[in-house]
């Protein structure tokens, strides 16, 4: 495989490696089946450019390069805009809430009926390919994700009767249409927070009545202690994680531990390095996301004490490409 290096000037000075023109053939290939009549080739098209840009991005190993490289290739081709027939990617990269992975974008993950008017007025293209496209690993992950936290939802109200729970950066709480112990009521509490009051309209119009109750409150807040959420036997953040740097998610686990009670437990969700989405979702849904591995997780965590854990540890989803961090009062 061979490369041409074209030099400029930044802050610092940088070398750009560009793929070679086969990449530029992918994505003529990726429009020419976006714009096919057979339902089966949007599909097919979005496979290319997710297994495309995968291979493209291993050829940068400088992350301003290929930042630079998105903005002159892909985003000036016109697959970028025929992929955008497909509403979840198009969501995605439009940030209507300002950011990408807003509650409505895992609703099309989750394939719940709430986005069905959005696939219905699309395009045939853009219907066929977002069958494709929430179903690659990281979508299959986010949903793996939501079923791992209802059924420990389920395990700790099984334990301890008249749970206190506490859901981060909540979204629209889909797990809890899966968990057994909040749709019987056993859960003695369950407190959805979230920076978005929109999304928190959704949980309190469909899961109060099942005793969800509600809170706006940012990152920010959590961490300058401005709002009294309580004690729980269990906390989790799901997506938070991701959108967080290291400095900020080690405050932000050692705010929600000292939210625990005696034996709670704390589950820190994030997606690890090396997704085949990655490329795909920086590039046609410009959708960054700060990834760690297991290592990186614990060091996040150090800024629990030691002696204050009862135990800690990390462990896979079952497709591997969200780690979680445990930590146990």
């Amino acid at each position: 495989m061979t490369h041409s290096a074209v030099a400029y000037s930044s802050t610092a000075a940088a070398s750009v490696q560009r793929p070679p023109a086969t990449f530029h053939e992918t994505l003529d290939r990726a429009a020419d089946l976006l714009q096919s009549q057979d339902p089966y080739c949007p599909m097919e098209a979005i496979r290319v450019l997710r297994d495309g840009m995968h291979a493209a991005r291993r050829e940068f190993a400088d992350e301003f390069a290929w930042r630079r490289f998105i903005k002159e290739g892909p985003r000036r081709h016109r697959a970028l805009t025929l992929a955008h027939q497909d509403p979840f990617i198009a969501r995605a990269f439009a940030k209507p809430r300002g950011y990408p992975g807003d509650a409505v974008i895992l609703d099309f993950i989750y394939r719940h009926p709430a986005n069905r008017r959005y696939i219905a007025e699309s395009t045939p293209a853009g219907r066929a390919s977002v069958g494709f496209s929430t179903n690659t690993p990281a979508p299959r992950a986010v949903r793996n994700r939501a079923w791992l936290l209802a059924n420990e939802i389920d395990a700790v109200c099984a334990r301890t009767p008249g749970a206190q729970i506490l859901s981060m950066a909540c979204g629209h709480l889909r797990e809890a249409a899966d968990s057994v112990a909040l749709q019987s009521g056993a859960a003695g509490r369950l407190l959805a927070v979230d920076q978005d009051a929109a999304s928190l309209a959704v949980v309190q119009d469909e899961s109060s009545a099942f005793g969800v109750e509600v809170a706006e409150c940012s990152v920010r807040s959590l961490l300058a202690r401005e709002v009294r959420l309580g004690r729980f036997d269990f906390i989790y953040a799901a997506g938070l994680f991701d959108y967080l740097n290291d400095q900020v998610a080690g405050c932000s686990v050692a705010a929600l531990f000292e939210l625990l009670k005696p034996g709670g437990k704390l589950w820190v969700a994030n997606f690890q390095p090396g997704i085949v989405d990655r490329a795909f979702m920086e590039s046609f849904m410009d959708w960054w996301l700060t990834y760690r591995s297991a290592e990186d997780m614990f060091r996040i965590a150090s800024a629990v004490p030691a002696y204050a854990c009862a135990s800690r540890r990390t462990f896979l989803e079952h497709e591997s490409n969200i780690v979680f961090l445990e930590l146990c009062r």
